[in-house]
C-alpha cells in the first residue's frame, strides 16, 4: 500500500463516486413523472493497485433498470388502449347525430322494451311511427283535405330525418377521414424520429452504457407511436432497430426505410396501408392503434348503421310506391308515385302531391269516399318485411339502431376491462423501473455521508501533511 499520496488519492476518488451518485438521484428525481423513465443506478467497483491491495473506488458505469418484458406489454396495451378510445368516440358521435338515446343495456327486459319503442322528437323512429299514424287517420276519412294534408306534412318530416340523418352519418364518416389523415401524418413524423433516436440508442449501448437516458427517450418514442398503430421490433447484435408493421418495414437498423400512407379502394373509403420506400411491398394495416380504431368505427358500425337506415329508406319507397301507384286521387287520376329517390340519403315526396292535396291516391275502386288503398298502404306500413327479414318498417329500423348500441356497449365493456389491465401494468411497471422520492431521498442521504466522511479522510490526510512538513 502506497504513503499518503495513495492515501489521497483513496479519498479523492470516493468523493468522486459519492458526487456521481448524488447526482443520478437528483436525475431520478428530476423524472419522477416521467413515465417512460427508468431510475437509473451507478455500477462501482472496487480499485486495485498492482499488488492486489485495495487502493479507493471507481463508478465503471451507471445501469437503468428497465425490464424489456414490461415495456413491450405496455406498448400493446398502448396500442389496443387507444383502438377503443377512438372506437368509442367514433360510435359516441354517431349515437349523438342519430338524434335519439341508445340504451346499452338491450339484453335486460327494461332495454328490450325501449327497443321496441326508440324515440326522439329528431330520430327517424319517431317520424316513422307519426307517418304511420298519419295514414291510419287518413283511411279513416279519405276524402278529408286536412287529413289529406297532414299526411304529405308527416311524409315531408319523415324524409327529411332520413336525409339529415343519412348526411350526419356521412359528414361524420368524411371528418373521420381528415382525422385519420392528421393522424397518418403525426405517425410518420413519429417513424422518422424514432429511426434518430434508434441510432443514438445504439451509440450509447456500444460505448459500453445501459442504454440510460437515449434508451429511456427511445422507450418513450415506441410508445407514442403505440398509440397508432401495432408494430413490432427487433435489435441485432449491435443493438440496431428494425421496426415492421404487418411485415412492412419501415426502420431498418435504424435506418429509415418505409412509411404510412392512406391507400384509395375501389369500393369504400380510403384504408391505412405500410409502404416500403422502394414500392417493393405494401400491404393494409391492421392491428390496434387509433389510425385502426377510426378506420373500422367507420367503416363497421357506422357504415352498418347507415346501411341498414339506407335499407329501410329503400324498401319503404318501393313498397310504399307500388301499393300507392295503383290507387285513385279525387280527381279520377292514378299512376303517381308517393316517394322519389332510391333510399335515405334522396328519399322525398313526390313533389305532384305536394302541390296538390288531392293527388294523394287512396281510394281503391275511383270513387272519393272509398279507402281501399289508404287501408293497404297502413297496414303496409306495419306488416313484416321478408325483404327486411321479417320485421316492420320501425321495426327494422329500431333492431338496426340497437345493434349500434350494443356494438357501442360493447366497446365500453372492454374499455373498462382495458383500462383495469393497463393501469395495473403501469403500476407494475413503476414499481420495478419507476422513481420513488422515499428511496431517492434514502440514497441522497447515503451518498451525502460518504462525501462528508471522504471529505474527513482528505482532511486528515491534509493534518498529516502538514505535521510531516512542520517535523
Amino acid at each position: 500500500m502506497g504513503g499518503l499520496l495513495s492515501t489521497l488519492d483513496l479519498a479523492a476518488s470516493s468523493l468522486s463516486v459519492a458526487r456521481q451518485g448524488v447526482e443520478v438521484s437528483g436525475v431520478n428525481l428530476a423524472n419522477v413523472n416521467n413515465p417512460s423513465y427508468a431510475r437509473a443506478r451507478l455500477i462501482i467497483e472496487p480499485r486495485r493497485d498492482p499488488t492486489g491491495a485495495g487502493s479507493g473506488v471507481q463508478v465503471v458505469g451507471v445501469t437503468s433498470l428497465r425490464d424489456a418484458i414490461l415495456d413491450d406489454q405496455v406498448i400493446r396495451e398502448n396500442s389496443t388502449t387507444n383502438y377503443l378510445q377512438n372506437y368509442q368516440r367514433a360510435l359516441q358521435l354517431g349515437q349523438v347525430l342519430l338524434g335519439q338515446q341508445i340504451d346499452r343495456q338491450s339484453s335486460t327486459p327494461e332495454g328490450e322494451a325501449a327497443a321496441r319503442d326508440l324515440g326522439g322528437q329528431l330520430a327517424v323512429a319517431n317520424g316513422l311511427s307519426e307517418f304511420a299514424n298519419a295514414i291510419q287517420a287518413a283511411s279513416l276519412s279519405p276524402a278529408s283535405s286536412a287529413d289529406r294534408q297532414v299526411l304529405l306534412m308527416k311524409a315531408g318530416q319523415l324524409t327529411d330525418k332520413f336525409n339529415s340523418t343519412d348526411q350526419r352519418l356521412g359528414r361524420l364518416q368524411d371528418d373521420l377521414d381528415i382525422d385519420l389523415g392528421g393522424r397518418l401524418k403525426n405517425t410518420n413524423q413519429v417513424v422518422s424520429q424514432l429511426a434518430k433516436l434508434a441510432n443514438d440508442a445504439s451509440a450509447a449501448l456500444l460505448l459500453g452504457g445501459s442504454g440510460g437516458v437515449p434508451k429511456d427517450i427511445l422507450q418513450g418514442k415506441l410508445e407514442e407511436l403505440s398509440k397508432f398503430v401495432s408494430f413490432q421490433t427487433t435489435f441485432d447484435d449491435q443493438s440496431r432497430m428494425t421496426l415492421t408493421v404487418n411485415g412492412v418495414e419501415l426502420i431498418t437498423d435504424n435506418v429509415q426505410t418505409g412509411r404510412l400512407e392512406l391507400q384509395s379502394m375501389e369500393a369504400g373509403r380510403p384504408r391505412v396501408a405500410a409502404v416500403s420506400d422502394d414500392g417493393s411491398q405494401r400491404t393494409l394495416v391492421t392491428g390496434g392503434g387509433a389510425l385502426m380504431g377510426l378506420v373500422e368505427a367507420r367503416d363497421g358500425s357506422l357504415q352498418q348503421l347507415r346501411d341498414g337506415i339506407d335499407i329501410v329508406a329503400a324498401d319503404l319507397i318501393k313498397k310504399f310506391n307500388a301499393i300507392h301507384a295503383k290507387g285513385t286521387n279525387l280527381d279520377g287520376g292514378t299512376g303517381l308515385d308517393f316517394f322519389i329517390g332510391t333510399g335515405s340519403g334522396s328519399i322525398g315526396v313526390n313533389a305532384e302531391l305536394l302541390s296538390d292535396w288531392r293527388k294523394v291516391q287512396l281510394s281503391g275502386n275511383g270513387a272519393p269516399g272509398d279507402n281501399g288503398t289508404a287501408l293497404a298502404l297502413a297496414t303496409e306500413m306495419g306488416a313484416p318485411q321478408y325483404t327486411l327479414g321479417k320485421l316492420s318498417f320501425l321495426e327494422h329500423y329500431n333492431q338496426t339502431v340497437v345493434s349500434f348500441g350494443q356494438d357501442l356497449a360493447n366497446v365500453n365493456n372492454r374499455l373498462a376491462d382495458q383500462e383495469v389491465i393497463s393501469h395495473n401494468l403501469t403500476q407494475t411497471r413503476n414499481s420495478v423501473m419507476g422513481v420513488s422520492i422515499d428511496e431517492e431521498m434514502a440514497t441522497l442521504i447515503q451518498y451525502q455521508r460518504a462525501y462528508q466522511a471522504s471529505a474527513r479522510l482528505l482532511t486528515t490526510v491534509n493534518e498529516l501533511f502538514a505535521s510531516l512538513l512542520a517535523i
